[in-house]
């Protein structure tokens, strides 16, 4: 059965809520301009943008009836055909009562108005707020009903999941006795929310493998692994999952060619917890339909050390709502000691600042990963850029204790154990003092978080075909 979904910013329903409820027992409307993702049997529908109806385009305002003059409804229509976004339609009730015939009667004229202008994928739907909470519908084109909204995802210091249907988290079903401990920290409620997040790890070398590993025995039942690389002897130092057996196993000899990391990684995850959904793509998320595999994700993990990667996933989380936890690490080391060693974890959502806008990507460095090896080697012999095909140094403790303070974000993330102190941008830790810090950037004012946020599938990502 196909459900249908809305993610939205706390921010964006917020605002959303405070318009539409400002003149209780009066209704009262809003609009918004909505992307769409589609994945599986479900459709997700990306808020962008809350537009203020101004009193004065209500033919009638009372506590039964709201009509909307034909200059908004044309003003939306001209935004949504500009912009080439759906549109969402809001009001209130001054009770818990549910659509009337005169709301089905408005809705299912005002879309079939819009449809004309906008892409056949972009969505139509409505949200109807009461006092005491919310309820929405999608209405499809050529279908004379709507269909109705599962789950609102409100996304804000933490993922606020908002049922609108009899489904609930807070049972007992499918917790095993394996973590016991985690539900007396976090509840039933809690680990249930845990386990039922849909996890995607980009890189599963030396954060992405502990960090696979710590989600696995949390109890996550469904994780994506993504990574192109080979295994490698050295690899052994730092990759989680990984043996020196498999260097001695008579297949891989006799082949002459080793397995792919992300195989080893996943195969060792399986083991942990035969029941959990590991699915694994040995190949490069710069590719277009490796990249779609994490649209159904509700949290990314980015654990590469390649900007052109990370700028792929960067967009990604921007554009389909998608809270990503970023990690990186540093180490500067000369003549087998360490001058400077740093690490940083980074929580990309709207509301707070993107990759780029951190200056942690640079255009320079990602067309020299773009370029044939050969000519990336002339440019790091002129100094343009550093460090692309040289191997750096790397310790098993500095980035497991990285991991460990990603997996902690994730699970504010999903729980909110930390309250409003868990509204946290960047953790930047300094490994020469032993000290971890706060961070946070500015967002740019042009940046492409800002340009292709909310668009969902309705805007191309900056992917290569295949």
């Amino acid at each position: 059965m196909h459900s249908y979904r809305l993610k939205i910013t706390d921010q964006t329903f917020k605002e959303l809520q405070s318009l539409v409820l400002v003149d209780l027992p009066k209704e009262s409307a809003a609009f918004a301009l909505a992307g769409v993702s589609s994945h599986g049997n479900t459709t997700d529908i990306i808020v962008r943008r809350a537009i203020h109806v101004p009193p004065k385009h209500y033919s009638v305002q009372d506590e039964c009836r709201l009509d909307i003059s034909p200059v908004a409804i044309n003003g939306l229509i001209a935004l949504c055909e500009k912009n080439q976004l759906g549109a969402i339609l809001c009001h209130s009730h001054p009770g818990d009562i549910p659509y009337s015939a005169s709301d089905d009667h408005g809705e299912k004229r005002v879309f079939e108005a819009l449809r004309q202008f906008i892409p056949r994928s972009a969505p139509t739907a409505s949200l109807l707020f009461h006092p005491g909470g919310v309820c929405g519908r999608v209405w499809l084109p050529g279908t004379p009903r709507p269909m109705p909204l599962t789950e609102i995802i409100v996304v804000g210091r933490y993922l606020r999941r908002i049922r609108l249907d009899s489904q609930t988290l807070d049972g007992n079903e499918g917790i095993s006795e394996v973590v016991d401990r985690q539900v007396l920290a976090f509840g039933k409620r809690g680990q249930n929310l845990i386990a039922k997040t849909k996890v995607g790890i980009v890189g599963v070398g030396g954060t992405g493998s502990p960090t696979a590993e710590q989600l696995v025995r949390l109890g996550i039942e469904d994780i994506l692994l993504i990574d192109r690389d080979i295994f490698e002897r050295s690899n052994l130092s730092r990759v989680y999952g990984t043996f020196e057996s498999t260097l001695n196993r008579a297949w891989w000899r006799s082949s002459k060619q080793l397995p792919m990391k992300a195989l080893l990684v996943g195969n060792h995850l399986r083991a942990i917890n035969p029941n959990a959904r590991i699915q694994v793509l040995a190949s490069d998320v710069l590719g277009q339909k490796t990249a779609k595999h994490l649209i159904d994700r509700d949290i990314i993990f980015l654990c590469t050390d390649n900007h052109w990667s990370r700028s792929v996933v960067n967009q990604l989380c921007y554009q389909y709502l998608i809270p990503t936890i970023n990690l990186g690490i540093r180490i500067d080391a000369i003549d087998g000691r360490i001058g400077e060693a740093r690490g940083v974890v980074d929580v990309l959502r709207p509301g707070l600042p993107c990759l780029w806008c951190s200056q942690s990507l640079r255009a320079e460095r990602i067309g020299a990963e773009s370029m044939p090896k050969s000519d990336r080697h002339s440019l790091e012999l002129e100094g343009y850029v550093q460090g692309i095909d040289t191997p750096a140094p790397s310790v098993i403790s500095f980035t497991t204790t990285l991991s460990g303070m990603a997996v902690s974000l994730f699970l504010q993330l999903v729980t909110d154990f930390m309250g409003p102190g868990g509204d946290i941008a960047r953790l930047n830790h300094e490994i020469m003092d032993g000290t971890v810090r706060r961070g946070k950037a500015s967002i740019a004012n042009e940046c492409i978080c800002k340009k292709t946020f909310g668009f969902g599938d309705l805007k191309a990502l900056s992917t290569l075909e295949g």
